[in-house]
């Protein structure tokens, strides 16, 4: 399989204006495989007599002169793997406000993300699935499998007025670690902590973190869940800030 709906791009683009010189896509050429791509292309099967399922394979590609195209579009398109993890553990609730706690937000955090890149294209490895995630020793073995890690987390403090979203990582994950906590902010409304746009470095945050860091992953503390109105707004927007990480993460 070379090309099937819900795929974008410079192949797709191709493929809609081969279709369209044959009278068969009638539309605007822009790249994104929908209905309508999938319609001209189950024309164009049926034309050759081959099964109309709308999913562009090696033979039709190749009748339209498209294959060594496509092929070679694929291999310098290739979407990096991703490490998500949850912090803390089943037997390690993290911090809590009432009912609510820092595992539990986080898990749902990871879950929400890893289906979105999940259906973009995105081969996400996790440290468990569901209600499930591991201790930080074994998630922080595994930051190297990905391109970007990053374990999900959620600051406390004594005050209920302590406020915003940081990051803690290595310098070289500085720019992403800027445009996560901008994302965050914009979509729960609360601040950036500290002078470098929500980055802290190695030198930051818990010694338990850091061999997370250390191994060269990304700890991103979503919001302050001792703080009632930080943990309401997440209840009401959370599949905004799953899509807004997702989004960065697309951009990476």
């Amino acid at each position: 399989m070379l090309l099937k709906k819900g795929d974008t791009g410079l192949a797709v683009t191709r493929l809609q204006t081969a279709l369209a010189k044959l009278g068969l896509y009638v539309y605007r050429v822009d790249g994104d495989f929908g209905k309508k791509t999938e319609d001209a292309l189950k024309a164009y099967q049926q034309k050759l007599g081959v099964k109309p399922d709308g999913i562009l394979g090696d033979y039709v590609a190749s009748k339209l002169g498209l294959l060594s195209a496509v092929l070679a579009t694929q291999s310098t398109n290739i979407k990096p793997v991703i490490v998500l993890t949850a912090g803390h553990s089943l037997v390690d609730p993290g911090a809590c406000n009432g009912k609510f706690t820092e595992a539990g937000i986080v898990r749902e955090v990871r879950n929400g993300v890893t289906t979105i890149l999940n259906s973009r294209g995105y081969k996400v490895i996790n440290d468990g699935t569901g209600n499930d995630n591991q201790a930080l020793s074994k998630a922080a073995a595994m930051v190297k499998q990905g391109k970007i890690a990053i374990e999900f987390h959620l600051n406390a403090a004594v005050s209920k007025a302590a406020t915003g979203v940081e990051a803690l990582a290595q310098s070289k994950d500085k720019a992403i670690c800027q445009k996560l906590c901008s994302a965050l902010a914009d979509v729960l409304d609360i601040p950036v902590r500290g002078s470098a746009g929500g980055w802290k470095d190695e030198g930051s945050g818990q010694h338990s973190k850091l061999a997370y860091v250390s191994a060269g992953g990304i700890i991103l503390e979503l919001f302050f869940i001792s703080n009632d109105a930080e943990l309401q707004k997440y209840f009401e927007r959370k599949d905004h800030v799953f899509m807004a990480i997702a989004d960065v993460l697309t951009e990476a």
